[in-house]
């Protein structure tokens, strides 16, 4: 057989080729051959951090038991069922356990449209929601799109209040969050008052946009009141990612549908989605079939959630008070655009993107593992990173940001 090498990788020209080899790994530290630590900055899925203990033992012992079993409700995933309904209050119905986020989102959608008979959806400008033909209608990011429509049908956008580049040209600090007025009238003028649902993210992933308090409260009560379901993608932001368990619960929210994914299987692919409304029988034969609910996947869901509630969720809170007090010291500094955090999810945003690379350059050659775009270092590290590891990490990107303002910009960035 003929040997292919990365060229026969469908995205092979979309990966840099600019990172270190690295030989091993252990929590949120990799190790390149000649014993250089690099600290991971930037990770969504495996977020107990490399070889995590409790997690390889729970799923090598699930791999020496059944991992194909017949019965529909084996123990794993009964187990899965209840930390979900636990975690969550017991406010939901059921959930629906699929392979990935595109497909819980899909689900989600068609859920919306079923029940409510209803053919339209509200997304957000900037949203991420998925690859798939629907999910990518839906986002937000026009790179999702382009090239690939027309967009499904039915799929209105409304402005997300990135109060730091404000949609509607508002200052911050008198805009009433004036995107909403806009969003309502948006829907006025664009929408055949058909909506099944509107879908958004408790904070935008895609530029990491924390939206003031109260908006998405504002959001769902008008939701509502227009008989349309809400539906929170927690797919990045669940899972313990900003200190609680889900984010909605930081908001005040009452989401209709719950979608989680990414972290919930530390690396294996489970995704779900949370119901309030109960689903006919006759409905629910379109959702029937393909994957989900795997033994594996389950059982590595399972101890993500034990491992959260036994420790892990007050690691975060503590580490990311620690974040967030290092990024507040650097607020000020003239060549910060904006510093932004809640828990483990943070980005630092500078006055260019020539700034913003020489500054990744920096933190680089320091070990940390990065990844930037925007004009902003994103921050998303395993939730197992030390607070030595995040004080190191602040102390670094300062250093950067002192180095960088003494140096002439022109000539050197």
């Amino acid at each position: 057989m003929q040997n292919k090498d990365k060229s026969f990788d469908f995205l092979n020209p979309l990966y840099s080729t600019q990172s270190p080899k690295f030989v091993r790994a252990q929590g949120v530290s990799y190790y390149t051959e000649d014993g250089n630590e690099y600290v991971d900055m930037d990770e969504l899925n495996v977020i107990l951090g490399q070889h995590n203990h409790g997690f390889e033992t729970a799923v090598v012992n699930a791999l020496h038991n059944i991992t194909a079993p017949k019965d529909a409700y084996d123990e794993k995933k009964l187990e899965l069922y209840s930390y979900l309904d636990k975690s969550t209050g017991g406010t939901f119905h059921s959930a629906f356990l699929t392979s990935s986020g595109s497909e819980a989102v899909e689900a989600a959608i068609r859920l919306a449209k079923n029940l409510t008979g209803r053919g339209e959806v509200i997304s957000f400008w900037n949203s991420i929601h998925g690859r798939t033909y629907v999910t990518g209608s839906i986002s937000g990011v026009p790179k999702r799109k382009v090239g690939g429509g027309p967009i499904a049908v039915g799929t209105i956008f409304f402005p997300y209040p990135d109060c730091l580049n404000c949609p509607v040209s508002k200052d911050k600090k008198s805009c009433q969050t004036e995107c909403f007025t806009l969003a309502k009238r948006i829907y006025e003028e664009a929408s055949a008052k058909d909506a099944a649902a509107i879908i958004v993210e408790p904070y935008q992933g895609n530029k990491m946009v924390f939206p003031p308090k109260g908006f998405l409260k504002r959001v769902q009560d008008w939701a509502k009141e227009e008989g349309i379901l809400f539906i929170v993608d927690e797919i990045k932001s669940g899972m313990g990612r900003t200190g609680t368990m889900y984010r909605y619960e930081a908001e005040g929210l009452e989401p209709d549908i719950l979608l989680l994914g990414k972290p919930l299987g530390n690396g294996l692919h489970i995704a779900a989605m949370l119901t309030k409304k109960t689903v006919p029988e006759e409905k629910l034969k379109i959702f029937s079939g393909g994957s989900g609910g795997e033994t594996l996947s389950c059982t590595a869901a399972c101890e993500v959630f034990q491992q959260l509630e036994n420790g892990l969720l007050s690691h975060i809170q503590e580490v990311g008070r620690i974040l967030q007090k290092g990024l507040s010291a650097i607020e000020n500094n003239p060549i910060v655009r904006d510093c932004r955090a809640a828990g483990l999810a943070g980005a630092v945003e500078f006055e260019s993107e020539k700034l913003c690379e020489a500054i990744v350059s920096d933190l680089k050659e320091d070990g940390f593992i990065l990844r930037s775009g925007n004009g902003m270092i994103y921050i998303n590290p395993p939730y197992v990173i030390t607070k030595a590891q995040i004080e190191r990490f602040i102390d670094s990107l300062r250093r950067s940001l002192e180095k960088r303002r003494q140096l002439d910009n022109d000539s050197i960035i």
